[in-house]
């Protein structure tokens, strides 16, 4: 698809955290949409979609062509119908983020990436993941997906990223004065409670 507008291409992840990174309990997990929760076997046996995806982080590096496998959110879509104006993914660890339901809509849930299920530090179990949106909207270790009918700020839009974040408008920030990127540490390849 092409690189967009102040992206360069890298040829690794550099992996964020704006939170302290959860436990997670794979025995115990459970992922609700709305009102039904699924666990990680139902969702692994409800992949439909296969295929590669550009990534495209806010802070200006881009990995093209990664390997990913998921759940459509059209598909999902089946068992927990999306009904709202925009979709607001929660973290275990408290982390939030909110799309437009048209861009819901042209998303995945990423559970498995490059032929393997996500790595810890890429935000196992799950996470939403949309190939034209900058990847602040793709919420780690994923808890929850409600539905809203009135917009509300996630923990980067709270911060003056864009509400949207559309990777081919150069939507990162806040209304037409520029911004600036707020410091991160990238992650450390580790996991905390024994937790994968």
């Amino acid at each position: 698809m092409g690189l967009p507008p102040g992206q360069r291409w890298v040829r690794r992840f550099i992996r964020y955290s704006a939170l302290p990174p959860p436990e997670v309990d794979i025995e115990r997990y459970r992922l609700r949409v709305a009102d039904v929760e699924l666990s990680y076997g139902e969702l692994l046996g409800m992949i439909d979609f296969r295929g590669r995806m550009d990534f495209h982080c806010v802070t200006g590096w881009s990995v093209a062509g990664v390997e990913m496998e998921g759940i459509t959110f059209r598909g999902l879509g089946r068992i927990a119908e999306p009904r709202g104006r925009y979709a607001l993914f929660t973290s275990l660890e408290g982390y939030t983020s909110i799309v437009p339901i048209e861009d819901y809509l042209k998303g995945i849930l990423l559970l498995r990436i490059d032929g393997r299920p996500l790595s810890y530090e890429e935000g196992f179990p799950a996470r939403p993941f949309f190939e034209h949106l900058y990847a602040w909207k793709s919420a780690k270790w994923l808890r929850s997906i409600d539905f809203l009918n009135d917009y509300v700020d996630g923990y980067w839009e709270a911060r003056g990223y864009h509400e949207r974040g559309n990777v081919w408008l150069e939507e990162r920030f806040k209304g037409s004065g520029g911004g600036r990127h707020l410091a991160r540490s990238p992650m450390r390849p580790e996991v905390p409670g024994g937790g994968r």
